[in-house]
């Protein structure tokens, strides 16, 4: 099964990241293979498993949470075209090639949600609720902002990490 996600932000190119392990660990501590050096990303934020037959997402007991379409979740299976927020940054989930058009506004949509905003139910999310006090963060906050500098570790043979 190929997996990969998609970066999407506003006025801006979709940048995407292959998944080419069984794991893969998004977060912003050197050793992660998607690293995002953000202070609202955890150092070990959620944990990509592709088992071969499905993708699915599990939060590492992140601060801010890990949302798949604007629900904040613990652990979910996911589907072609699902939004992953992970802080700021928001990924289209393609599978197998799917969806093959992104819209580059999806980002906006898939934002982690304001506190006091409803989000929708998943049937297939295990939810957990938002901590007192603790402000979802979104995309909208980093709005001109400079490119976000991401690093991954793609083949295991090779320690260094190219600047997406």
């Amino acid at each position: 099964m190929e997996t990969s996600l998609i970066l999407v932000r506003p006025g801006s190119q979709k940048r995407e990241v292959p998944l080419n392990r069984a794991k893969s660990v998004i977060g912003r501590r050197d050793d992660c293979q998607i690293r995002i050096p953000l202070s609202s990303v955890s150092r070990q934020h959620c944990e990509l498993v592709n088992d071969g037959t499905r993708l699915s997402v599990r939060d590492l007991g992140s601060s801010n949470g890990t949302f798949v379409n604007r629900q904040k979740i613990v652990e979910q299976a996911l589907k072609p075209g699902d939004l992953l927020a992970v802080g700021p940054c928001v990924f289209v989930v393609r599978i197998n090639g799917q969806p093959d058009e992104i819209d580059p506004n999806a980002g906006q949509l898939g934002a982690a949600p304001t506190p006091g905003q409803r989000t929708p139910s998943g049937a297939d999310a295990k939810t957990v609720s938002s901590k007192p006090g603790v402000a979802a963060t979104s995309i909208e906050a980093n709005e001109g902002s400079s490119e976000f500098g991401f690093d991954f570790d793609l083949d295991d043979d090779d320690d260094s990490q190219p600047k997406l």
